[in-house]
């Protein structure tokens, strides 16, 4: 009989060996498999992943009917399902995980964009004109010149219904310095032939009257020259004010969707680490093999356990 007790009782310790691996990683997969999102992976049609801006859902199996259903997307994945798609969903988990960055990363770059745009225009008032005009207007206004840059001077002193016709006639002096004395023109040319400035633009500079100077009448010739309409913003300050509303409402909308990026962009990391870190531990088929094995030392147990209860009973 004591054969056949040791006998019984490795079958029962191999037995629940085999179960308690097996429990641990069915355990471990179903953890996984309760994240919602790699339900909402495998369930979502393709077009509606390609809106949510994830690649579109994969199964290991996929059906060949176009048509045919997919799983649904309501409820966990069981750690079978988990097994045999684990692949699949982390590669579906780094693809979105590199398209949300790039996507992140444009939001946060048009935010930081908006927000230099904003900032320059302060809480009233006109787009201010470049650097190298303010710079040359500053140092000429040191040097005793007056001198406007040419948008704030257009705004200023033109009726704005002649503002058109101004900026086509005369782009580079919009663009440039305005001198407000004509005496002082020769000065400003000194003045900034000696200052070294080095604008990084071609900044013009000319007199009021240069700018306001009658225009030639049109020629019918294309000289290949044209105008990309300015940002209106630079000479109305009414448009300006619907620039900087319009700015503030497009931030406050970016900032939720980079909030809710950058949260399901973290989300996607962690689980994708998980999801590897278990398929690293237990690699495609093995926990069918746990439970194959669960199964078998389990049988051989219970055979043991009869046929020590065989052998008491025949004694």
């Amino acid at each position: 009989h004591s054969a056949a007790e040791l006998a019984a009782a490795r079958a029962e310790d191999a037995a629940q060996a085999a179960e308690r691996a097996y429990d641990a990683e069915r355990r471990a997969a179903e953890s996984i498999g309760a994240e919602q999102r790699l339900a909402d992976l495998l369930g979502l049609p393709q077009a509606e992943a390609r809106s949510l801006g994830v690649p579109g859902p994969r199964t290991a199996t996929p059906p060949t009917d176009p048509g045919a259903p997919r799983r649904p997307a309501a409820g966990p994945l069981t750690a079978e399902e988990l097994d045999r798609n684990a692949d699949a969903l982390r590669e579906l988990l780094e693809e979105g995980v590199t398209a949300a960055e790039r996507q992140l990363f444009d939001l946060r770059t048009a935010a930081a964009d908006d927000s230099r745009i904003l900032g320059a225009l302060g809480d009233g008032g006109l787009l201010p004109p470049g650097p190298d005009v303010l710079a040359a207007v500053e140092y000429l206004g040191e040097h005793g010149v007056p001198a406007l840059p040419g948008w704030r001077y257009l705004a200023q002193s033109v009726a704005p219904a002649d503002h058109a016709r101004v900026l086509a006639a005369r782009p580079e002096l919009v663009d440039g310095v305005i001198i407000t004395d004509p005496d002082t023109h020769a000065r400003a040319r000194e003045v900034l032939a000696q200052a070294a400035l080095l604008p990084r633009s071609a900044v013009a500079v000319g007199t009021a009257a240069a700018l306001l100077a009658p225009t030639p009448a049109p020629d019918e010739r294309d000289t290949g020259v044209f105008l990309v309409p300015p940002n209106p913003a630079m000479h109305d300050e009414s448009a300006a004010d619907e620039e900087r509303q319009a700015l503030r409402a497009r931030a406050i909308e970016r900032d939720e969707e980079i909030r809710a990026l950058a949260a399901r962009l973290a989300g996607d990391r962690a689980l994708a680490a998980r999801l590897g870190s278990w398929r690293t531990g237990c690699p495609a088929g093995r926990l069918g093999e746990l439970a194959a094995a669960a199964e078998e030392t389990r049988t051989a147990a219970e055979e043991a356990a009869a046929e020590l209860a065989e052998a008491r009973t025949a004694r």
